[in-house]
């Protein structure tokens, strides 16, 4: 070959790789690039173990209410109550203490303070319920905790006294002539309790001494 056409070779060559990296850009353009998914992926939460909760029922015990207190109406009936009865009743005695009174549900009782039996000493107890106690019970009790002499407790006397006879909203323990007497020639620590037997409402006693 000579040298001409060498150089008409060399010429060629040249154009054609002019013209080629004229047309190719020198980086990819957006339309070339690849689809990029641009949607961000959140991973699904996973499922946590929960312990059930059991609900607890939990046992509450209802405790009856105690006696409520006789309000002034009430009060003010008993006593004219028992002045009435006592003419009759506890002949030529005088009240012991003031009455005891108490409002309760039907099976409840209401007690009085600690009082002293003397020797020598004859006792009556009225009881009494309002209309809306159809039976009350009334009952003399020791009271060995409630003081007295402590050889009260060597008798090995029985707690309860003496107990009402009576039916009806009305008793007594040592009514009219057969008052009761305490045996003992040392005093005595006693206390009475009214109970509503039937029926529910204000229920009192009174208590009345003399000399024998």
């Amino acid at each position: 070959m000579n040298v001409k056409c060498l150089g008409a070779v060399l010429i060629a060559t040249t154009a054609m790789l002019t013209a080629g990296c004229g047309s190719q850009p020198e980086f990819a353009t957006n339309d070339q690039l690849p689809a990029t998914n641009t949607t961000a992926t959140v991973a699904a939460p996973q499922p946590v173990a929960t312990t059930p909760t059991v609900a607890t029922a939990t046992a509450t015990a209802t405790v009856p209410a105690g006696p409520a207190t006789c309000d002034a109406v009430q009060s003010l009936s008993l006593t004219t109550m028992f002045q009435g009865r006592a003419a009759a009743e506890a002949p030529k005695m005088q009240p012991e203490g003031s009455p005891i009174c108490g409002v309760v549900t039907e099976g409840q009782t209401v007690s009085g303070n600690t009082f002293v039996l003397q020797p020598g000493n004859c006792y009556t107890v009225l009881a009494q319920g309002l209309p809306t106690v159809t039976e009350v019970d009334v009952q003399l009790e020791l009271d060995l905790a409630g003081g007295g002499a402590p050889a009260l407790a060597a008798l090995n006397i029985k707690p309860m006294l003496a107990v009402d006879p009576d039916t009806g909203p009305s008793g007594a323990i040592g009514a009219k002539q057969s008052c009761y007497s305490w045996p003992f020639p040392i005093p005595g620590a006693v206390k009475v309790v009214v109970k509503a037997r039937q029926g529910s409402g204000p229920v009192a006693a009174q208590v009345y001494s003399r000399k024998k």
